[in-house]
């Protein structure tokens, strides 16, 4: 198969103010994190640089266009953010069945997982992981429709970023060890009612 796409925006729900409380900033309605573009406002959303089959078939809604947040001419986006992110880690996709999910996903992306395993025993859900540029998508075996159900952020210090999200007055939780690795903190699900954490990898 050829190489996959790259996943170049996101749609995110809530309004400006519950992201700027987690410490991003903000233009024309959205921010950049590398390669991604992230609008709010938006119903939960993605889009690829190029796709090799019709992305309806995933569930999940793909506009032509995400407005995008604009950097004034002559000048780079930041390389992160007041909360210290600066890459998307990785998408949440929640879908019925895998086995159904990973034949449509291969023929949209052009590629297949990098791995497919029960991360967390082998009566947890079976997940699959694609590589789309430096983001993952970790694609879960749900038995519901399919949903872009959360969001995790990289950096580089997790106990920094706490504490610049704390305060901007944003809700998160105590750094963990991560299931992948590394450590993570997630925002209070209250805040938006959509999965959002941080995420610090593993040394290499």
């Amino acid at each position: 198969m050829t190489a996959g796409p790259l996943l170049d925006r996101i749609g995110l729900p809530g309004d400006e103010s519950a992201w700027t409380a987690l410490g991003f900033d903000l233009a024309a309605g959205g921010f950049a994190l590398g390669a991604v573009t992230c609008t709010v406002g938006a119903e939960p959303a993605w889009g690829f640089d190029v796709v090799h089959a019709d992305p309806a078939v995933l569930g999940i809604p793909v506009p032509d266009r995400i407005p995008t947040a604009s950097t004034p001419p002559g000048i780079d986006p930041p390389a992160s953010h007041p909360n210290h992110s600066s890459y998307v880690d990785h998408l949440v996709y929640w879908v019925p069945d895998l086995d159904d999910a990973v034949t449509a996903l291969n023929a949209v992306l052009g590629t297949e997982p990098r791995r497919r395993f029960h991360p967390r025993g082998p009566s947890s859900p079976e997940m699959a992981f694609y590589r789309v540029g430096k983001p993952f998508l970790e694609v879960v075996s749900s038995g519901r429709p399919p949903i872009l159900a959360g969001i995790a952020f990289g950096t580089t210090d997790l106990d920094a970023t706490v504490a610049a999200v704390r305060a901007a007055g944003g809700p998160i939780g105590d750094p963990k060890p991560a299931v992948q690795g590394g450590r993570i903190a997630s925002v209070w699900h209250g805040h938006l009612e959509w999965g959002i954490a941080f995420l610090e990898p593993k040394p290499r």
